[in-house]
């Protein structure tokens, strides 16, 4: 059980120390944009992909 709350403070950690550092922000500002794109266009497709058939 110990473990458990020794990785949630990691993950808490991480995820601060990845957002508060302007580098990694960057980083992962444009990761999130180019993911975020990515799950659009895969939604798109599905739910409008047949009016683009010829």
């Amino acid at each position: 059980m110990a473990d458990s709350v020794i990785s949630v403070q990691y993950l808490k950690d991480f995820v601060c120390s990845q957002i508060n550092d302007d580098e990694k922000w960057a980083f992962n500002k444009k990761l999130l944009r180019a993911m975020g794109l990515f799950a659009g266009s895969i939604v798109l497709m599905r739910n409008y992909g047949d009016l683009m058939a010829i």
